[in-house]
């Protein structure tokens, strides 16, 4: 099963640009308990992909204290699963299981964890389990706190949680929803909103709706700010909520899906002395990359550099794919200046021109490398930065040339010009 789809932010360095996103569809079905079933969440994250033009196709399974070892042999569950070829497949453990200690978690939920991704594999190979990483209770597990105080506060069950979670998707190449970090942020941020229903178990209204903005976030790799769904809440509370959910899944997205095979298409850029375009894939799960952008370029590179001929907004597209999933990100770029209008060096690169020769100097020592790119995006030369700080460029054709420093942390970008 191979699935592509498109995410066309609009982005630009000095001007403004209307965004317009793609219409995509996933199916995703959901097994749980009543954390999942409460205020309906599969049929939440349906109404709010609609109202951002996308499409949920869902289906659940959600008996009241399921469990993840209950799941695995129960018919119901299991014909869920051979349903379709699901896009995901969302598991969510009873709540309190996977908050015991690091031993009990690893006899009592990660085998059957393990067993229902099997499962999951087992009809589609490329069906990416997610975990539906949950939340502490209001004031901790009551209940249980004498066996283990670890979980005897909110802040110590919601640790275990958020690292049971992320053990079992590591463990089982899976990804992770992480509803229970946005909770613990909501909960900092925003006091005044109560996420938990009476019993201070379950959610709320305002808490199943922050799990579908993050769930929205997590499938469809945009963010939620600004769905016109609201669900009941007011606008304001919607508003805030969707901004946290956003924040905490699109700022960490590598961390919550370096595990699976779910792709996510994304890049950043830099504008070089001469105006061309110098990207920084920032993509998931990638294996091919195929970039696009004016006068009918083409690369298959991770990071090229796009040449450009002239001030303007240029629409760059990358589609990054794997086996399984493809997806396209577009992103309309403002180039404001052109090569005539800069200074030929940044920052701490020294530019020396003597008798032919061009030097390129790291006067603070912050680089290990140096790529010397021509105006087609190809990289003609390369030095170890770490061996000599100062460079002589030679051996190459004479012309305008793009220079890109890098270390693990920064790069800079500029132009030189190689005369004969």
């Amino acid at each position: 099963m191979y699935k592509h789809f498109t995410l066309i932010p609009i982005i630009g360095i000095l001007l403004l640009s209307t965004t317009v996103n793609a219409q995509n569809s996933r199916k995703v079905l959901f097994l749980g308990n009543s954390y999942t079933q409460y205020n309906n969440l599969p049929n939440l994250v349906s109404q709010i992909a609609t109202s951002m033009g996308d499409t949920l196709v869902q289906s659940s399974v959600t008996p009241g204290g399921q469990t993840f070892q209950g799941h695995s042999t129960d018919v119901t569950a299991q014909n869920a699963i051979k349903q379709q070829k699901w896009d995901i497949v969302v598991l969510q453990e009873q709540s309190q299981k996977p908050a015991f200690s690091p031993s009990q978690v690893a006899s009592d939920v990660y085998p059957y964890a393990q067993s229902l991704c099997n499962s999951i594999r087992a009809n589609d190979t490329c069906t990416q389990p997610m975990f539906y990483m949950t939340w502490g209770r209001k004031n901790g597990d009551a209940s249980n706190c004498a066996s283990y105080p670890p979980i005897c506060t909110y802040g110590g069950m919601q640790q275990r949680l958020r690292e049971s979670y992320l053990q079992m998707a590591q463990d089982n190449k899976a990804l992770t929803s992480p509803v229970g970090a946005a909770w613990n942020m909501v909960r900092d941020s925003l006091s005044s909103l109560n996420l938990y229903d009476a019993d201070e178990s379950h959610p709320s209204l305002a808490g199943s709706y922050l799990a579908a903005c993050v769930f929205y976030a997590s499938i469809f790799h945009k963010n939620p700010h600004g769905s016109t769904f609201t669900a009941g809440l007011s606008a304001s509370d919607a508003e805030r909520l969707q901004y946290f959910a956003g924040k905490v899944v699109m700022d960490s997205l590598n961390q919550w899906q370096q595990h699976g095979n779910y792709v996510s298409a994304s890049f950043t850029y830099t504008i070089a002395g001469d105006g061309s375009i110098v990207t920084n894939n920032t993509s998931v799960n990638g294996k091919s990359y195929l970039w696009q952008g004016p006068n009918a370029y083409t690369s298959s590179m991770k990071d090229p550099v796009i040449p450009i001929a002239a001030p303007g907004k240029y629409p760059i597209k990358l589609t990054v794919s794997n086996d399984c999933f493809s997806e396209t990100r577009i992103d309309t770029v403002v180039v404001p200046v052109g090569i005539n209008d800069v200074s030929g060096h940044v920052n701490n690169i020294k530019i020396g021109y003597n008798s032919g020769q061009v030097t390129i100097t790291d006067s603070r020592n912050e680089y290990n490398t140096l790529r010397i790119i021509n105006t087609s995006g190809v990289t003609v030369k390369t030095y170890d930065l770490r061996e000599n700080n100062t460079v002589i460029v030679s051996d190459v054709i004479p012309g305008i040339y793009i220079y890109m420093a890098e270390s693990n942390t920064k790069r800079d970008v500029g132009k030189i010009v190689v005369h004969l």
